[in-house]
């Protein structure tokens, strides 16, 4: 729990640092703003930025900012290590935003509180960890008022573009399943932004074919009873909810009624 709440009062420090720092860049208002309700870009209740797509979360940031035509994007962790799971959800989290952005250039930086084990492949930055201690008796954080320069989420998504996320399944799942295009694979499995690919021309009747690109795996998937099988197994789990949101998007995308 005292871990847990050290990572967010380093994320809130690592905030407060950025808008003294970087006064010139706009940093989106989010760790401290009432939740939204429409368009791709909400906070979440922990104060995080969330891209979705007709409903659907593709991906968690820390904090944007934007200059002119650049887009500045900053990670915040305490890990000692950054393994290639990690890599590649950063890698993920780029190739998102160089679609929601296209037209700007981006600047990305990790923040941390010390030097961490290896060679990483990003930018990074050092930002000492606070002293805790203070901010556990006081049982606040205090932001600091530059943060009235900030940009509203609503003023920074009128600058992005009009990203479908269930497009590129569509487009991707063409290329692999109709096309034969396998070398769409490896496009996918070094940015793992769609994550699994579905027999479209299928997809209407209740047994159809997919692939799932982040484990390089394939089988079935049924539909019975408005309940979703996978390979006979249920998905009833919150881990599997992207997947169910996937394909009953897909179908009302593409006004298909399964047979």
């Amino acid at each position: 729990m005292e871990d847990a709440l050290k990572g967010q009062f380093y994320e809130f420090f690592c905030y407060n640092e950025l808008i003294q720092n970087d006064e010139n860049i706009k940093i989106v208002k989010a760790n401290y703003a009432e939740r939204k309700v429409n368009g791709n870009f909400i906070h979440s209740n922990e104060g995080k930025i969330i891209f979705s797509s007709r409903g659907i979360a593709i991906a968690e940031f820390d904090v944007l900012g934007i200059k002119n035509n650049t887009l500045y994007w900053w990670e915040i962790t305490r890990s000692k290590k950054l393994d290639s799971k990690g890599v590649k959800g950063l890698k993920k989290k780029l190739a998102l935003l160089d679609k929601v952005f296209e037209k700007y250039e981006k600047l990305f930086c990790l923040i941390i509180p010390f030097e961490i084990e290896g060679e990483l492949p990003f930018k990074y930055k050092i930002i000492p960890e606070p002293d805790y201690d203070e901010f556990f008796n006081n049982g606040y954080f205090k932001f600091n008022k530059k943060i009235k320069n900030c940009i509203s989420l609503t003023e920074f998504e009128k600058k992005s573009s009009n990203y479908d996320y269930i497009d590129d399944i569509i487009a991707y799942s063409h290329d692999y399943f109709d096309n034969k295009n396998y070398d769409v694979l490896e496009v996918l499995q070094n940015i793992l932004l769609v994550e699994r690919l579905y027999d479209i021309n299928e997809i209407k009747k209740s047994r159809f074919r997919y692939f799932d690109v982040k484990n390089y795996t394939s089988g079935f998937i049924e539909i019975i009873n408005n309940q979703i099988y996978m390979n006979g197994v249920s998905l009833q789990s919150k881990r599997q909810e992207k997947i169910v949101c996937e394909i009953f998007t897909l179908l009302k995308r593409l006004e298909y009624v399964i047979q």
